[in-house]
C-alpha cells in the first residue's frame, strides 16, 4: 500500500505493527518519531487512504499532503496536475530516502503515459 505521497506503508513500523498486531513495532514508532510525542495507541494505522480511513496514526491525520490529495481527489500525488510545481511534496520527498524519490518519479511517468494513451484512444 502506498500513501498519497508515495511512502510505502508496508515499510512503516506503525502500519506493520497494526496489521500484524505487533505492539513492539507500535512502540518503536512511538519512540522513534517526533521525540515520542505520540502514544503507542496513537500510532495504530492502516495507511492514509482511503480518505475516510478510521485507523490512521494521529500524526498522519494532520498531514497536509494527505489533505491536499483528498481535496484534489487524486489517488496519489503523482496523478496531480501540480505535481511538478508542488513545493510541499518536493520538500517532503527531498527529506526522505532515494527509493521514495524514484517511486514517485516512476509513478508520475506512468500516470502521464496512461493519460496520453487514454486521450489518443478516446
Amino acid at each position: 500500500m502506498l500513501g498519497y505521497c508515495g511512502i510505502n506503508c508496508d515499510e512503516c513500523a506503525a502500519y506493520k505493527g497494526t496489521v500484524n498486531t505487533d505492539v513492539g513495532l507500535l512502540e518503536k514508532a512511538a519512540g522513534s518519531y517526533w521525540d515520542g510525542a505520540y502514544s503507542v495507541q496513537e500510532w495504530v494505522c492502516l495507511g492514509c487512504s482511503p480518505a475516510d480511513q478510521g485507523f490512521l496514526a494521529k500524526f498522519c491525520a494532520t498531514c497536509k499532503i494527505r489533505d491536499c490529495a483528498i481535496d484534489k481527489k487524486v489517488q496519489n500525488c503523482a496523478a496531480c496536475d501540480t505535481y511538478e510545481s508542488c513545493r510541499m511534496l518536493k520538500d517532503f520527498i527531498k527529506g526522505e530516502n532515494e527509493a521514495l524519490c524514484k517511486r514517485m518519479e516512476w509513478l508520475r511517468g506512468r500516470f502521464l503515459a496512461l493519460r496520453t494513451e487514454r486521450s489518443a484512444t478516446g
